[in-house]
């Protein structure tokens, strides 16, 4: 049985607190997900991506994933998400309001 390549799904804030706020899609950024916790959530947030297994990771394992997957150029230390969005062919940027 094959199993299904592990690719970046979207991006995700995790506040120092532990509050987790997944994005819909890869459409979001994550300025765009902080600014529902105001400014000091954004300050002290984590930026990390859900892989399509839905294991929530640090931008430098998923860069390693994305370039491995094809979703981005190689060489990228840390995946941002508009790294994966601009990889991904997404040019509307979806805000969050």
């Amino acid at each position: 049985m094959a199993t299904k390549q592990l690719k970046v799904v979207k991006p995700v804030v995790v506040t120092k607190k532990g509050k987790v706020e997944v994005a819909p899609n890869a459409k979001y950024s994550h300025e765009d997900i902080a600014k529902k916790f105001g400014k000091k959530g954004f300050k002290n947030a984590k930026h990390e991506f859900e892989l399509s297994d839905g294991e929530i990771v640090d931008r430098k394992k998923a860069a390693k994933v994305a370039e491995k997957a094809g979703e981005v150029k190689k060489g990228i230390k840390k995946l941002h998400s508009h790294q994966l969005r601009q990889g991904l062919g997404i040019k509307e940027v979806k805000e969050v309001k």
